[in-house]
């Protein structure tokens, strides 16, 4: 069946997301300087004050365990680190521009609680197993945001695609396929370069579920391990069920990552903080 809708038609169609506000676009911008000033950026921050109180909402919750409440993004960025500050700004940046709900047959809410829980899972494993820790939070964070771009650029056949896909048990990429010629991981990949994300972030979107492609990029691969942990897998199950060629490439092993990875409960909690109004 051809494709009946461009994909340059939807990327066209960017515009009608929903603008990210300057700071989130400069910490975003960060992500690329390695010499950008925490102290500074923090100041940038502090001066969106919704922002700055979900991210402080999040940073005092039990989640990081901090031995006592942190009143400002400096003094956050001091405790947890510039790091965990920034990837906050971000999943506080695009939460807020799109907000959790349902949108027909694409649930949003549910949408960011497993991109979320993807991301928090994405860090824990690169901080078990070494990896670029700024990037795979975001890494993680981002890994489908094809589905929101198709949500809200194409919504109706968007509606139709989760409905075949609901219907058939087909996996969603499949019916993408069938019926665009193209994929959600593709349109974010795309999005992710017109928006000038680092180049990891755009590999992951692209082919965190691909683990064999070349070049190989280890960020992408934990988020296949995160995404897997995300749907429930652990111990001898979860590394059973990664491909050969992953399981090597990142020299994983349940004893290796299992004391470094957070809690369901956890995550849940944490998540639902960030997606409060």
């Amino acid at each position: 069946m051809p494709a009946v809708t461009d994909k340059e038609a939807i990327l066209d169609k960017l515009h009608q997301l929903p603008a990210m506000p300057l700071v989130v676009r400069e910490v975003m911008s960060s992500f690329r300087d390695a010499n950008v000033g925490s102290a500074i950026m923090a100041r940038k921050i502090e001066l969106d004050q919704g922002l700055s109180a979900r991210v402080l909402r999040v940073a005092n919750s039990s989640f990081y365990g901090l031995s006592r409440e942190v009143g400002s993004i400096q003094d956050a960025v001091t405790v947890l680190g510039f790091d965990t500050v920034r990837s906050l700004v971000v999943s506080a940046g695009f939460t807020r521009a799109f907000p959790a709900g349902a949108d027909g047959l694409f649930d949003r809410h549910a949408y960011w609680m497993r991109s979320f829980k993807v991301a928090s899972y994405t860090e824990a494993l690169a901080q078990r197993l070494g990896g670029v820790r700024q990037l795979s939070f975001t890494s993680g964070l981002f890994h489908d945001v094809g589905q929101l771009v198709l949500s809200i650029c194409i919504p109706e056949k968007f509606a139709d695609i989760l409905a075949q896909q609901k219907t058939t048990g087909l996996n969603l990429i499949e019916v993408e396929q069938a019926v665009l010629g193209f994929d959600h991981s593709e349109i974010g990949a795309e999005m992710a370069k017109r928006w000038n994300f680092p180049p990891e972030i755009e590999h992951a979107i692209n082919f965190w579920r691909v683990p064999d492609h070349e070049p190989f990029e280890p960020i992408s691969g934990m988020v296949y391990v995160a995404a897997s942990l995300e749907s429930g897998l652990k111990g001898d199950a979860l590394i059973e069920s990664l491909p050969e060629v992953l399981r090597n490439r990142l020299q994983i092993s349940w004893e290796r990552i299992e004391p470094g990875m957070p809690q369901p409960d956890q995550l849940n909690a944490v998540a639902n903080l960030m997606l409060e109004a």
